[in-house]
């Protein structure tokens, strides 16, 4: 089996600056922005232009039904290692205790939440999330807001499932009471 060693830098998750060495394998599972979980099939190199060609990971994307090379060189500015239990646990009491504000202007919040979404940090989506369910409650959701809240709610539910280890419908639930709350 071909393992696949990288720096990555996890600061949103642990609250520091340093970059964290993951290794990957064929079957390990990574997070890509926009996308979700992901399953490496392959690592090895790939010629396109002659012998010596780079090392690609051809991910796949079992929700999107979708396959994407991602050169070596590239890995630990995409993606990054999913959630682990204790994290994902930390996430949903994001949800729970996050109360800051978003702009009443569509644009200007369209445009914060898009940020969020590209980052693909967990609380981030957790915010965009919460925001959106909630105004969604109170019916003053724009066609932007709309296609938003589905992306977080889908990447964020699709990633605590894994962690956790619970089916989705359930997560959704856990994700629609800490909004609540």
């Amino acid at each position: 089996m071909v393992r696949y060693s990288f720096y990555l830098s996890f600061s949103q998750l642990t609250n520091t600056s340093r970059r964290q060495a993951i290794t990957i394998s064929q079957g390990d599972s990574v997070h890509l922005p926009h996308h979700c979980i992901g399953k490496v099939q392959s690592i090895r190199k790939r010629s396109f232009s002659g012998p010596d060609g780079p090392r690609f990971a051809k991910l796949f994307f079992e929700r999107e039904d979708m396959v994407m090379l991602v050169a070596e060189g590239e890995l630990d500015s995409m993606v990054r290692a999913p959630l682990e239990k204790t994290a994902a646990e930390r996430v949903l009491e994001h949800i729970r205790t996050w109360s800051g504000s978003v702009s009443e202007q569509w644009k200007v919040r369209a445009n914060a939440q898009q940020k969020k979404l590209d980052d693909g940090d967990p609380f981030g989506l957790a915010e965009v999330y919460k925001t959106l369910a909630l105004r969604q409650e109170e019916d003053s959701l724009s066609s932007a807001d709309r296609r938003q809240l589905s992306q977080s709610e889908e990447c964020l539910a699709e990633e605590l499932a894994v962690a956790l280890k619970q089916p989705k419908r359930k997560v959704f639930r856990l994700m629609e009471q800490a909004a609540r709350t």
